[in-house]
C-alpha cells in the first residue's frame, strides 16, 4: 500500500495526515449540523460509517481506522462505534430509502 499522494508538481505528501484533517473537518460539519438539529450530542455514542471501495484490501481498511482515531472520530482501531461499508451498498441503501421516501411523501402530501 502507498502512504503518500504525489501531488501534480511531483511532490509526495503523507496520507495519513491529509485523511485525518479531512475526516476532522467532515466529523466537525456533521457535529454542527446534529447539535443544530438535535441539541445536545453525546460524540461518543455516534456510529460513523465511512464507505470505502470495494476493490480496498484489509490493509487499507486498517488505514482508513487508523485516520479515523487520529482524526478523533473513535476511540480504537477495533470501535464499534465505526462501520466501514462498501460504496456500492450505500448507493443501493440510498437508492432503496429514496424511493421509499418519494413514495410515501406522494401518498401523504
Amino acid at each position: 500500500m502507498h502512504s503518500a499522494a504525489r501531488s501534480i508538481d511531483g511532490r509526495e505528501i503523507p496520507l495519513m495526515p491529509i485523511l485525518k484533517e479531512t475526516l476532522k473537518f467532515i466529523a466537525s460539519k456533521a457535529l454542527e449540523k446534529l447539535k443544530e438539529q438535535v441539541g445536545k450530542v453525546v460524540p461518543a455514542k455516534i456510529r460513523w460509517v465511512l464507505t470505502v471501495p470495494a476493490l480496498w484490501s484489509e490493509e487499507h481498511k486498517v488505514f482508513m481506522r487508523k485516520a479515523a482515531v487520529e482524526a478523533g472520530l473513535i476511540e480504537t482501531v477495533n470501535s464499534s462505534n465505526l462501520l466501514l461499508s462498501l460504496e456500492v451498498n450505500i448507493y443501493f441503501s440510498l437508492k432503496k430509502n429514496l424511493f421509499l421516501l418519494l413514495f410515501f411523501s406522494n401518498i401523504l402530501f
